[in-house]
C-alpha cells in the first residue's frame, strides 16, 4: 500500500555544506546527522511557521491584577 511519501533523495558527503567549506572533521564518507545542503545563499536555518496573534480579548477577565490607581487605593 502507498504511504503517499515521494522517496528521499540520496544525500552525499560531497553535497554537504560543510564539506564542500572544509568545515567537516569526520573522515567518513557517510553522511552524518548534521548534513546540510550546499545551497548558493549558503548556509540557512530551515524555514519555520508564521506566527500569526489571536484577536485581543476586550473583557476584563477575573484574575486579572489591579491597576496602579487601584493598589495604591488599597493600600493608602
Amino acid at each position: 500500500m502507498a504511504n503517499g511519501r515521494a522517496p528521499a533523495a540520496k544525500v552525499s558527503c560531497d553535497a554537504c555544506y560543510f564539506r564542500q567549506n572544509m568545515l567537516c572533521a569526520l573522515t567518513d564518507e557517510v553522511p552524518c546527522a548534521s548534513f546540510r545542503p550546499n545551497r548558493p545563499e549558503g548556509l540557512r536555518p530551515p524555514s519555520q511557521l508564521r506566527f500569526t496573534f489571536r484577536q485581543e480579548r476586550r473583557m476584563q477577565v477575573a484574575w486579572a491584577f489591579p491597576s496602579p490607581s487601584e493598589q495604591v487605593a488599597l493600600h493608602a
